[in-house]
Order: C-alpha cells, then structure tokens, then sequence
C-alpha cells in the first residue's frame, strides 16, 4: 500500500468515498505524481499572483483564506475544513495564477498534485469535472449567501465577527492577542469608529475581552460567548 492510499485509508468513510469518486479515472501517471505533505499551523502554502503549479486536496487540519492587512496582523476572512481542494478553481476558470492567499491555522495533512498533470487530466475527465463543478458552484453560492447576511449585520455583530474569526485564525483554544486600532476595525468592518468604540466598551463591560490600549485579548472561553451574540453565523467553523 503506498503513502496516499494509507492516508486515505484512516479517513472516514464519507471522506474515503468522496476521494474514490474523485479519482476513480486519474491517469496513473499522476495518481504516481501525488504526494503527502504535512505542514504546521501558520503556513502559507499558496500565495496570491503566483504561479498555479500545485493543487492541494486538505485531508485533515484548517485553512484559512487570508486577504485582508491590519497592520501586522493577516485577517482569515474564509475557513475551509476536510475534504477541500485547493488550485482547482483557476484551472478551471483557464487562470494562470492564484486568487486568494491560504495559510494553515492548524498542524494539517494534504494530498499534493503537479499543476499541469492534474490540468490535463481535470479539463479532460468527465466525471471529475462534474464533481468540481458542483462543489465550486456550492462554494460560490454559499459565500453570495453569506455575504448578503452580512450586509444585514449590526455593526456592533460585525465587530463581534471580526473578532470570533480572528480568534477561530489563530487563538487556537488559547489566549489570543491582538492589536487592532479603530482605523483598523473601521476598514475591515465597514462600520463607523463610533460604534466600534461602543462595541469594544459593551464587550469589555461584560467581561467578553480585555484591553491594554488597543490590544485586544480573548480567552477560549470568552470567544465562545462572543460568538453567541452573533445572531447570524457567517464562518461555521465549529467549536
């Protein structure tokens, strides 16, 4: 048995099955050209405006997408779990670089394909590419979804998200740590700093997060409470 099918093989049974189905025509060309990589939390593995040259399939772990810039912090404004494939959507959409950045925020195990053995054999095999096209078109529908919610979003919730995603990033059931001006909080909730302020000061009040200027801390605790004010969960990550 090789390093990919004994990877597999301690899957679940859905996930098993998902994978066979995805490869049931792979050429043996590239089912010997897939490798198994193991990275830890808070690694870039794909970087925007460079070259797709690789397909990740993520098996166990986390990853974040992560687009938006506070200072020194990178904000994840999306959250992927198992079974996710990564490089498949610029195949598919004939793009000759990444879109999106993606990082790590867990110790996580991938199947990793050479870009242009696992383009040949996508746009040419049937069956896998209905599966792509049904899961990318649940993804793009589901981040419409998302993103009408929240429009509709309190700005005192949007505060509240931004701050479960962070932590949901990079707290890892821990105490968190991040520093985050109103100008930044502004920027990335789309919010006035007036009602930041007042959200931050709601928050401190009930004892939800402590603050030393700017910096902002959540325990594991304090995050799941935090989260619960947000009526509409637009990251369901899980706890």
């Amino acid at each position: 048995m090789s390093e990919v099918e004994d990877v597999i093989s301690r899957l679940t049974a859905k996930q098993q099955n998902y994978l066979n189905s995805y490869f049931t025509y792979v050429p043996e060309s590239l089912k010997s050209s897939i490798q198994v990589v193991r990275m830890p939390a808070g690694t870039t593995f794909i970087q925007e405006g460079e070259p797709v040259d690789k397909v990740f399939i993520l098996l166990k772990g986390s990853v974040s997408a992560v687009d938006y810039r506070v200072r020194e912090t990178v904000y994840g404004f999306c959250h992927f779990e198992p079974i996710e494939i990564f490089g498949t959507m610029e195949i598919l959409g004939y793009m000759s670089h990444y879109k999106t950045t993606l990082a790590t925020t867990q110790d996580s195990l991938f199947l990793k394909i050479p870009g242009d053995v696992c383009r040949k054999w996508i746009l040419n095999d049937v069956s896998v590419l209905r599966l792509e096209t049904q899961r990318i078109i649940g993804y793009l529908l589901e981040q419409s979804r998302k993103e009408r919610l929240y429009v509709m979003l309190p700005g005192n919730e949007r505060v509240y998200l931004i701050l479960t995603n962070l932590y949901e990033t990079y707290g890892k059931r821990d105490t968190y740590s991040v520093y985050l001006s109103r100008k930044d909080f502004s920027e990335a909730t789309g919010v006035s700093e007036r009602t930041i302020t007042r959200a931050l000061k709601e928050l401190e009040e009930k004892g939800l997060i402590s603050r030393e200027g700017w910096n902002i801390v959540m325990t594991w605790e304090q995050y799941r409470k935090i989260r619960k004010l947000v009526r509409v969960q637009i990251n369901e990550t899980g706890e």
